[in-house]
């Protein structure tokens, strides 16, 4: 085997990149979540809407009710589950920041103690 076959990838190779990644999608995930929200409500009211006027002047029978009771079932269960992922980003939104912008600082302070140690080196010889 050689060296590059030894050697395992990663799908990360430092929390860096991993912490840059995710800030630069999280804006994209909350407004994925808010968009289906709102599709979702605006299809189950035009859906109640619609099932009102139709059993008004046609009538259902059984089956047909139960198709429409399920899917009005889904539609608000697709609702809630968006929701909570928003309520997700939103919490951890702020988390993220927080620690990605502790970890940029880490990498600032090791690199200006790291010019420090080299102009002290250079100042004794």
């Amino acid at each position: 085997m050689s060296e590059k076959e030894k050697q395992q990838d990663y799908p990360v190779k430092t929390t860096h990149e991993f912490f840059s990644e995710i800030n630069n999608e999280w804006g994209r995930f909350k407004r994925g979540a808010i968009l289906s929200t709102i599709v979702c409500s605006i299809l189950l009211v035009g859906f109640v809407f619609v099932f009102l006027g139709i059993s008004k002047v046609h009538g259902f029978d059984a089956d047909a009710l139960v198709f429409m009771l399920l899917l009005a079932g889904f539609l608000v269960y697709i609702i809630y589950l968006m929701t909570s992922q928003y309520r997700f980003f939103r919490r951890w939104e702020e988390r993220m920041k927080h620690t990605y912008s502790y970890e940029e600082k880490l990498l600032a302070d090791d690199k200006t103690k790291e010019e420090d140690e080299d102009n002290q080196t250079n100042q004794s010889l």
